[in-house]
């Protein structure tokens, strides 16, 4: 009995998963999700994501990020992404 639920449940699953509908809509997503990684910039050898600041706080990226360069950065950059997100670059 358990045997038949776990293949009902597994013949279910790949119906979902082979269905023409959900192939197209997912083929879609990941196309889409792929242009939008190329719309925004990609950060180069050596750029690192530190910290997302809210929408309204510039200023704490700005001073965030001058603290990196006080401690040994080479330069930092605030970029909008929905939220500031402070970017460094270091030698490493």
């Amino acid at each position: 009995m358990k045997i038949d639920k776990r293949f009902a449940v597994l013949a279910t699953a790949v119906a979902l998963l082979t269905a023409p509908g959900l192939a197209v809509a997912q083929a879609s997503a990941t196309s889409a999700a792929a242009a939008e990684r190329a719309a925004v910039p990609v950060a180069g050898p050596g750029w690192h994501h530190v910290q997302d600041f809210a929408p309204d706080d510039l200023g704490g990226c700005h001073t965030r990020g001058q603290w990196y360069l006080d401690n040994g950065a080479n330069r930092y950059e605030c970029r909008p992404a929905g939220v500031w997100q402070l970017w460094v670059l270091t030698d490493s």
